[in-house]
């Protein structure tokens, strides 16, 4: 069987994994099909359970193993071999090395890219390009060693939906998972991002997100439960990068820097009429160049994301937005003084009007409203805020991010693979 190609054990989930055109993948099935071929007219059913206990037995104990939530971060499977990050050499695909996925278009470092970067150019805002460039090449490498998310924002009409089927023709969609934000949490999301690079999912609804704690698990890098239909169910790691596009930003619970400094978040803020019907198919022919152009850019910056002023301002649009406390502070109509019992039943009638499904509590809700106008005064015996007279009401600070820019000399741990 094992001269078909080379086959390891997953000691995590205990899957099968087989190495095919320098890349694996998980295989649960590999004796199933490899058997009957094998055996001939002789085959009977009950064989593939007998042969695929004894070869998993025989691989585990040769330590044929293989970790695919480690993956080898010093290449990049293409189709001519490895493209290697440090260098930007391509090397001879090699099953020692742990790939599990494959770039589906082969990289010309050489041809020129006008229609992507008019493209780029026309539908982000000025300083912005550079960036993306940045998050565009990160999805292509493998790990997510910044606990990363990508969200792109803007009405519809704008590019987005362009550019993520872009990245998905490079990546392929079957080496993609499509587990949008607001499923994250259920019971097999984590499963089906096991092993992959990349979580797309295009108009995600603006749903409130009421628990982020198996985002920030998966974006963390963090050991989690994954569920698998007809399986027994396994602790592993996740690296899926997860990229979504929304027209409306999703309100959330969660709007603690944990949380809000994984994103990255990408506006793109003009609108077309859709009269260009060939522009996808003109960026579909410049793919290999698009391709080697990324993979030059995670040679010249590795693993980084660099900040812009646009960046900046998009992400704390973001959190304001994601905030529902903040997003009722921006339209409420509330003026002058206002007793805090006044200013928590304005804001649950916002909330049962459709602006998110559950009020938080009192305590909770003050303690958000604090956060941003200070803590309550009292006037008369009475404690509450003070509101803004007029259109100023909402003049209260953005937020603004604590956290230092990453330092150029960043680069991810690399871990040893096993052979």
């Amino acid at each position: 069987m094992l001269a078909d190609g080379p086959i390891r054990v997953d000691p995590i989930s205990d899957a099968f994994w087989e190495y095919d055109n320098g890349v694996w993948k998980e295989s649960r099935k590999v004796v199933a099909r490899r058997l009957p071929r094998k055996i001939g007219r002789t085959f009977r059913t009950p064989d593939t359970t007998t042969v695929a206990n004894y070869l998993y037995s025989k691989l585990f104990n040769d330590g044929e193993l293989i970790q695919p939530d480690w993956p080898d971060t010093r290449y990049i499977s293409v189709p001519s071999g490895l493209f290697h990050i440090e260098s930007g050499e391509i090397h001879p695909h090699d099953s020692h090395v742990v790939t599990t996925y494959q770039l589906q278009v082969e990289p010309d470092f050489d041809a020129p890219t006008p229609e992507f970067d008019l493209f780029l150019k026309s539908v982000l805002h000025p300083g912005d390009p550079e960036r993306v460039l940045d998050i565009l090449a990160y999805l292509l490498v493998p790990g997510n060693p910044r606990q990363k998310a990508v969200m792109f924002s803007g009405s519809g009409r704008n590019g987005k939906g362009v550019l993520l089927r872009l990245v998905e023709s490079m990546i392929g969609k079957q080496n993609a998972a499509h587990v949008s934000l607001q499923e994250l949490s259920t019971r097999f999301a984590a499963s089906d991002l096991y092993g992959v690079p990349i979580n797309i999912v295009g108009d995600i609804d603006g749903e409130h997100i009421t628990h982020t704690g198996k985002f920030k698990q998966i974006t963390g890098e963090d050991t989690v439960r994954m569920d698998v239909k007809n399986a027994k169910p396994f602790k592993g790691r996740v690296w899926a990068v997860p990229v979504f596009s929304a027209n409306q930003i999703p309100t959330s619970a969660d709007t603690s820097h944990g949380y809000l400094r994984r994103w990255e978040v990408v506006e793109f803020p003009n609108q077309f009429d859709g009269s260009d019907t060939d522009l996808e198919s003109r960026l579909s022919a410049e793919l290999p160049a698009i391709t080697g152009k990324l993979l030059a850019h995670a040679v010249a910056h590795p693993f980084q994301i660099r900040e812009s002023d646009p960046g900046q301002r998009a992400h704390a649009v973001f959190a304001n937005r994601s905030d529902p406390v903040r997003t009722w502070l921006e339209e409420t109509t509330l003026k002058n003084f206002q007793e805090r019992q006044r200013v928590y039943a304005d804001y649950r009638n916002w909330i049962e009007d459709g602006n998110g499904k559950n009020a938080l509590t009192k305590g909770n809700f003050y303690a958000r409203v604090a956060a941003v106008l200070g803590e309550p005064k009292t006037r008369k015996g009475v404690r509450g805020w003070e509101f803004e007279p007029g259109p100023e009401q909402a003049s209260f600070a953005p937020y603004s991010p604590s956290f230092a820019p990453y330092e150029a000399s960043f680069a991810p741990p690399l871990h040893p693979t096993r052979g």
